[in-house]
Order: structure tokens, then C-alpha cells, then sequence
């Protein structure tokens, strides 16, 4: 690996100026859609219930499945990218998305539905990876950090108004429009796409690894369904725990096939680089756990804990998202004065403390107090997902993007099913014989998810000062402590 090779991009057809400015457009129009349809559900939950004839503890597999089939997806993108090339593959994606939300709006059955969200996270995988990959074929290094995290806002503004559009929509017009609004986004993204992404490059078309797939697939599909499990008191103790052996022991098979098969399906060989080992795997895996399960404690607490209304914990948890959106804006410059090692290493600590510190809450808390508190948190959290985000593909060439794209999804939704799952469970362990919680069952968890995160301190130590320095722009020769 040389210089050159991280800092051109790696599309040897150049772009036009309204090509380099309408084609991030048109992957965050993509990152938007896929992370608004995994929230927006939440709050239309019991008018689907009412429709379908199922109580709204019943439809929590409309949830998981959609996670689930990102999960599952994602590994094809490498495959289908050589096969049909960015733009064919972000079209297909963009079309069955829409022609899922359809189906999701005239779904008149439980598994009609499940089975339509199933095929909405096959397009949202298909969206997230190959849009990254054209991303990062399409533009030098030096400018990528900052397309990403302006970018990235699009994926933030996918939570932040999830649960107020589909409140909204399913209250003055029915819950089927929750997913009928994703259509005319979708058109109009394919419309940009098939105007701006580049052309197929010939090249070596990869053979689909069927067998590394199904293993894979077979693997994270048990892994999801045993962290629901732990959480869910329909299942026995003993029924997760033989869910999570049995898909660590199809996952543990997976790796070794990925490692020993010729052009495996997910090239696992990418973890050998440092930096990719250090922001996806050690440091990189545990800090999602830790703060990922505050967006599901946070609102638990304040309703179930606390007594407040959804209304009330909605606006007070809105804030996470505003303090994650502003931080967007001065990340960039953070990193090219500090680099990547010095703000994770500083990071982590505090982004940890803040995450302990919500076990101090009290119903009785000042609402100023607390809403500073939480914008403060979102600020921190945000810093530390970018700069591991961005860190996680400084070393990678372009022959590996397609391979890195895929396996970044992975382990970043799988980290999020862990941190939901791991949460859901210790709650389920804390709570009383009657199943109900207590305010001093959700600080504990806070504390664990604590140190949880302060653990990613030890992998980020082990970066040196000039990793991710053809991203950031950072120079240690000239800096100064």
C-alpha cells in the first residue's frame, strides 16, 4: 500500500461538477430513508395493531425483521457491486425499497407485512453499501471526511424525526402512510442515481460464496433472535441461551470458511489491518454497546421510572439527536487538530462518565438540567461514532472498498442488536417477579453500559499519532501538547 493509493480515488473515470455534488446527495437520500423506516415504526406500532388484529407486544418481529434483513443483506453488495456495477445495484436498491414500502402499506396480515419489511432492509442494505462504496471510489481522501460527515446528518435526521413523522402521520392520516411516504423519495433518488453515479467499469466479476452466505446468514440471524430473546419473557432462560450458542457455533464455522476459502463472501482478511481491527472490532465494538442502549434505557426510565408521558420523554430524549447533529459541523476541524488517536483517547472517558451519569437522574431533576445534560451527551456520542466511523476505512485501498463496506454495516448493526438485546436482558433480570422495574434497575444498567464503553479505551491507546492522518489531515511533526 502507498500513498497514492490513499489519497486518489479509486474511480478512474473523473466526474463532473454536478456529478461530485448530486451524488452524495443522493446516498444520504438513501441513509435517510433506511434509518427513518428503522424508527418511524415505533410510534405507529398500536394503530398497525389495531388494523391487523395483533396487541402490540405481538408485532415486534416487524422490528426485528427489517434489522435483521440489513444484517443479512449486506454481505451481497460486494458480489451484485462486481456483477452490475454501483449504479444498476443503488437503482435495483432504491426500486425495491419503494416496491416494499408499498407492500408495507397494503399489508392487511402480520406476515404480509413482516414479509414486506424483509424486502424493504434487502434495499436498505443494498442503499448503505454500495452507496458508501460509490462514495469512496468517486472522491479523493482528503475530502471524504468531510462528505461523510456532512453526509451523515442525513442518518442522524432518520432518528431524530422518526417517532415525530409517524406519530404525526399515523395520528392525522392512518399508519400506512408511514411507509407510502417513502416512494416519492425513493423515484427521486433513483432519478439522481441513474443521472449521476458513474457507469460499470469493466472488470473481474467475484463468484457469489453460497456457502459462506448461508452460514453467515444462518449465524446473525440466531444472534438477533437470541438477544430478542433474553429480553422477551415468552422465552425460557434456557432457549436463548441455546439460540446464542448455536449461532456463536454457525458464526464461529462462518469465520473459519471466510478465512480459508479463496474469494470468501465477506473477506475477513480486512481485520489484519490495524486501524480497521481497532474502530470496527475491539474499541469500535464495544463503545456502540455502551451508548447505543441509552436511546433504549433513557425513554424506558423516564416513562416506566419516572411516570412521564411518551410526549414527555420524547421531547426530552429529542435532544440526543440535535446534540449528534450539531457536532457534524466541527468534527473535521477537531480532527486535523487532534487526529484520531488523541480524540479517542480522550473521548471515550468522557463519552463513558456521561453514560454513567444518567444513573444520577431523579424525577425530580430539573428539566433545564436534564436537557442540558442529554445535548451534551448526543455531542460526545457523535464525536466518538465519527471519528471511529471515519478512521475505520484510512487504510483500506480500492480494490477492498466493496469488502470493507459490507463488513462495516455488519458489525455496526450487529453491535446495535447487541447493545438493544444486552439491555432488554438485564432489565428482564432486574425487574421485579411482577415484571415491572424500578428507577434503580435502569442506573445499574447505566453503570454496566459504563464500563462497557470506558473498555474501548484500551483498543484506541493502541493507535499511533499519525493513524487515519491521510483522512484527517493531521500532522503530528506540527503539533504541539
Amino acid at each position: 500500500m502507498n500513498a497514492e493509493e490513499l489519497t486518489e480515488p479509486a474511480s478512474p473515470l473523473p466526474l463532473s461538477a454536478s456529478a461530485l455534488f448530486f451524488l452524495p446527495l443522493t446516498v444520504a437520500c438513501g441513509n435517510f430513508m433506511v434509518n427513518l423506516d428503522q424508527n418511524i415504526v415505533v410510534t405507529a406500532l398500536p394503530g398497525i395493531s389495531l388494523t391487523l388484529g395483533h396487541a402490540p407486544s405481538q408485532l415486534g418481529l416487524v422490528i426485528t425483521v427489517y434489522v435483521l434483513s440489513l444484517i443479512v443483506s449486506m454481505p451481497l453488495g460486494r458480489w451484485l457491486t462486481g456483477r452490475f456495477g454501483t449504479k444498476a445495484c443503488y437503482c435495483g436498491a432504491l426500486l425495491s425499497f419503494a416496491a416494499a414500502s408499498i407492500a408495507c402499506g397494503l399489508a392487511t396480515s402480520l406476515w404480509t407485512l413482516v414479509l414486506a419489511r424483509a424486502l424493504q432492509g434487502f434495499g436498505g442494505a443494498l442503499m448503505g453499501t454500495v452507496g458508501q462504496v460509490a462514495i469512496l471510489r468517486a472522491f479523493p481522501r482528503s475530502r471524504i471526511l468531510k462528505i461523510n460527515i456532512y453526509m451523515s446528518l442525513a442518518s442522524q435526521l432518520g432518528p431524530l424525526v422518526g417517532p415525530l413523522v409517524g406519530g404525526a402521520l399515523t395520528t392525522y392520516l392512518s399508519w400506512h402512510w408511514i411507509f407510502f411516504i417513502n416512494v416519492p423519495l425513493a423515484l427521486g433518488a433513483a432519478a439522481l442515481a441513474i443521472s449521476y453515479f458513474p457507469p460499470k467499469s469493466p472488470g473481474r466479476v467475484p463468484r457469489l460464496d453460497l456457502i459462506g452466505f448461508l452460514l453467515m446468514s444462518a449465524g446473525m440471524t440466531l444472534l438477533v433472535f437470541s438477544m430478542d430473546s433474553f429480553g422477551d419473557h415468552a422465552y425460557s432462560g434456557w432457549s436463548a441461551i441455546s439460540l446464542l450458542m448455536l449461532s456463536v457455533l454457525l458464526l464461529g464455522t462462518a469465520v473459519f470458511y471466510l478465512r480459508q476459502t479463496h474469494n470468501p463472501l465477506l473477506d475477513l482478511r480486512l481485520l489484519n489491518i490495524r486501524t480497521i481491527r481497532i474502530s470496527l472490532l475491539t474499541g469500535g465494538g464495544l463503545d456502540p454497546i455502551g451508548l447505543t442502549s441509552v436511546t433504549l434505557l433513557l425513554p424506558m426510565m423516564f416513562q416506566v421510572g419516572f411516570g412521564m408521558t411518551a410526549v414527555e420523554s420524547g421531547s426530552w430524549t429529542f435532544v440526543i439527536g440535535i446534540g449528534s447533529v450539531l457536532s457534524r459541523f466541527f468534527l473535521p476541524r477537531l480532527l486535523k487538530q487532534w487526529g484520531f488517536r488523541r480524540i479517542l483517547v480522550w473521548n471515550t472517558p468522557v463519552a463513558a462518565a456521561l453514560v454513567g451519569g444518567f444513573a444520577l437522574f431523579q424525577a425530580t431533576t430539573p428539566m433545564w438540567l436534564g436537557l442540558s445534560y442529554i445535548f451534551i451527551f448526543g455531542l460526545f456520542r457523535s464525536v466518538q461514532w465519527g471519528t471511529a466511523s471515519n478512521l475505520s476505512y484510512a487504510d483500506v485501498t480500492g480494490e477492498q472498498l466493496a469488502d470493507f463496506s459490507a463488513l462495516y454495516y455488519i458489525f455496526w448493526r450487529l453491535a446495535v442488536s447487541i447493545s438493544i438485546g444486552s439491555a432488554s436482558a438485564l432489565l428482564s433480570l432486574l425487574a421485579s417477579g411482577d415484571g415491572s422495574s424500578s428507577p434503580n434497575d435502569f442506573r445499574i444498567i447505566f453503570i454496566v453500559e459504563a464500563l462497557i464503553t470506558l473498555g474501548a479505551l484500551f483498543a484506541y491507546r493502541r493507535l499511533t499519532a499519525d493513524d487515519g492522518a491521510a483522512v484527517s489531515g493531521y500532522r503530528s511533526d506540527l503539533a504541539s501538547d
